[in-house]
């Protein structure tokens, strides 16, 4: 995850993309703008997916990724993800399975994000 996000992170700095170097919510127009950027590109795999196009499909997940990691790298939080992303992984495994969708059962244990970020509760 790393070496993807240093190569986004060249893009931003090419065409002068915020990175923040700490966990920040970015201001409004800057949200709705990855959240565009998101959604465009699941619609751009959904389309491709539906038409049996796995050239598309396999395009617009890497698309997805890019748009991803750039969001990541706007809100500072490059140096935390591989964690988060383990904890999130954590949560899920503890999940249950049940007719035939994933529910939080009686192990299921939350992912443990504001420790990750250093917040106190």
């Amino acid at each position: 995850m790393k070496e993807e996000l240093e190569l986004v992170a060249k893009f931003h700095k090419k065409f002068q993309v915020p990175v923040e170097s700490e966990p920040v919510i970015p201001n409004k127009d800057r949200i709705d703008l990855r959240h565009r950027l998101m959604k465009e590109e699941l619609e751009e795999y959904k389309a491709g997916a539906e038409n049996g196009d796995l050239e598309n499909v396999a395009k617009e997940l890497a698309d997805i990724l890019f748009a991803t990691y750039g969001t990541i790298l706007e809100h500072g939080l490059q140096g935390k993800i591989e964690e988060i992303f383990a904890e999130v992984c954590k949560s899920n495994m503890s999940k249950d399975y049940h007719e035939f969708k994933m529910i939080k059962g009686k192990n299921y244990k939350p992912a443990e994000i504001g420790r990750v970020l250093g917040e106190k509760k």
